[in-house]
């Protein structure tokens, strides 16, 4: 008995995600999340207790199999795992990464899984761009383009070319984050010459 009513809120939650997807939080109405889900309005009330509730429900499944699913370690293995999370989930992956991130009652929910990918990909960047400024800069666009890239795939690409998405992606992301040649002459900004020290 219990599995069956995991089934349906399972059932419903897909239903809600597909539904708030297309619309949003404040356009999607609870007789449409009822005939995405495929059950009655009543059924939708007996396990939410309304249309924020279940919009938090639905947001909270897919940034939990982002956080367990995808190792925090701005690498090659961690992008392969984002786009199969996405593809797995890709109206949730829409609703959280476009929807959710501009709706204030929810924003910071996806902020914070943003903001631990941007640290990670700080500290990748450490060893080749000194620049603070530009390392948080090269950091946040990185995440910034690789969420939204992998949501216009979602929505026009092809599953059976999502590992040619994939290398496509990482090298616009490696793109992004290395720092171009200084012009002769020059150091990038925060490096200081050979065998300078710090002030005393």
């Amino acid at each position: 008995m219990a599995g069956r009513r995991e089934q349906t809120v399972a059932r419903i939650l897909d239903g809600a995600a597909a539904a708030f997807a297309k619309g949003g939080f404040a356009g999607t109405s609870m007789e449409e999340i009822a005939s995405a889900a495929g059950v009655s309005k009543l059924l939708l009330y007996r396990d939410f207790a309304g249309k924020q509730e279940l919009y938090q429900a639905v947001l909270e499944r897919t940034l939990n199999r982002v956080v367990e699913e995808v190792p925090l370690a701005a690498s090659n293995d961690s992008l392969q795992a984002l786009i199969a999370v996405a593809r797995s989930d890709p109206d949730g992956f829409v609703l959280a990464f476009r929807h959710a991130a501009r709706e204030p009652v929810f924003a910071g929910f996806v902020a914070d899984v943003l903001e631990r990918w941007v640290r990670a990909s700080e500290k990748l960047l450490r060893p080749i761009e000194p620049d603070p400024t530009m390392r948080r800069w090269a950091a946040e666009m990185t995440m910034q383009i690789t969420y939204q890239s992998i949501i216009t795939w979602l929505e026009h690409g092809d599953p059976a070319r999502d590992e040619e998405f994939f290398r496509r992606l990482l090298s616009v992301n490696r793109a992004v984050a290395k720092p171009p040649p200084a012009p002769h002459g020059e150091r990038p900004h925060g490096e200081r010459p050979h065998g300078e020290r710090g002030a005393r």
